[in-house]
């Protein structure tokens, strides 16, 4: 990201462009320049700045129905190869994901049966003037975007929309692990083709392969996760307070056990969950406050049994939009609460295990 400069912005989206962008620009109009003259690369770098006002239009598709299905997004970033819209959240379901991915081909499509239109449709690319083969250029352009994008290799769109595909049957991690590898394959395929042939394959399979790798670990330090319940991680040194309780109130009930977290409980749900932490920085950012308990404490979701996998838990959490839920026992006590944040330490520390290989034997199928 510090390598990219902001260049527009679209409804507070920020679009970029990577430094590594203007460098192919330059390069290309100077090796254009060299052998053809200034007029041809001039012309050559109008074509090529007109192909990534498609790539544009290809990633806004992505960022419209992105925030048509409420899914945040922080920025567009273009690349020599490509763009990337960044979405705020990994952990999205499969057919959320899958509209998503779709989109941004789908706008190739429509922008090539629009260009078809407007270079007369099957004289399309007969008509000799500069504008007409301009035209029928970016309409392959679109046509050969689309068919890339759509490759069945994450992490393409191609990829994700196979992943929101299998996901229903195989899972969220079966499904990545699929896809993750298909990357893999195909992004060691076009360099080992390009290396003979076409040196931009070359530098797809090096953009595609780290990518496909990191999903894969994700995917592989997730499974472990599977394997691991949520009742031995959980946080169980709980007290419970009313939501109306002021927070003065509870800090003074905290001073007699400050490792005790709170939980308030309202009509027998769990509305809140107010961690000491969070609970003593109110107090010193803020001395003499007196807001409610409600208003200090973490937003939760639906309550969990100790028996569900850690996997679960994060799913549940992310798809409420939650930082906690409480933890329940077979007869309706909360034994403890589950923290998003506690979640991702275990899956960075997974991970982490999983590269390092001292996971391996532990996933394999």
């Amino acid at each position: 990201m510090s390598w990219s400069l902001q260049v527009i912005a679209v409804r507070g989206i920020p679009i970029r462009v990577h430094a590594t962008f203007v460098l192919l620009l330059v390069l290309l109009f100077a090796r254009t320049a060299l052998t053809s003259g200034p007029r041809a690369a001039t012309l050559e770098l109008v074509v090529v700045l007109l192909l990534f006002v498609c790539v544009i239009f290809h990633e806004l598709g992505h960022a419209v129905v992105a925030l048509w299905q409420r899914v945040p997004l922080t920025s567009i970033t273009l690349y020599p190869f490509g763009g990337v819209a960044r979405l705020g959240t990994r952990f999205l379901r499969g057919q959320v994901e899958l509209r998503i991915a779709i989109a941004g081909p789908l706008v190739n499509l429509a922008l090539a049966a629009l260009l078809w239109l407007l270079g007369g449709g099957p004289f399309l690319g007969q008509w000799q003037t500069l504008a007409a083969q301009l035209v029928a250029v970016l309409f392959w352009a679109n046509l050969l975007l689309a068919a890339f994008n759509l490759l069945p290799a994450f992490p393409l769109d191609g990829g994700r929309v196979l992943r929101g595909i299998l996901e229903p049957r195989l899972g969220r991690v079966r499904a990545t692990v699929w896809a993750a590898s298909l990357g893999q394959v195909a992004a060691v395929l076009a360099i080992g083709v390009g290396v003979f042939h076409q040196w931009w394959l070359v530098l797809a399979g090096v953009l595609i392969l780290p990518t496909a790798n990191a999903e894969l670990r994700h995917a592989l330090a997730l499974r472990q996760l599977q394997t691991r319940r949520v009742g031995d991680v959980m946080v169980t040194r709980l007290q419970h307070a009313a939501p109306e309780d002021l927070v003065s109130t509870v800090l003074a009930r905290s001073r007699a056990a400050p490792l005790d977290e709170f939980v308030l409980i309202e009509k027998g749900a769990c509305v809140g969950y107010l961690p000491a932490a969070r609970l003593w920085s109110g107090a010193r950012t803020e001395p003499g406050a007196e807001g409610s308990a409600r208003d200090a404490a973490l937003r939760v979701a639906g309550d969990l049994d100790p028996g569900a996998s850690l996997a679960h838990a994060l799913e549940h959490l992310v798809a409420a939009g939650a930082e906690a839920a409480a933890v329940r026992d077979e007869e309706g006590r909360i034994i403890g609460v589950v923290t998003r944040s506690g979640l991702l330490r275990s899956l960075t520390l997974t991970r982490a295990l999983v590269e390092r290989g001292e996971l391996a034997s532990q996933h394999d199928e």
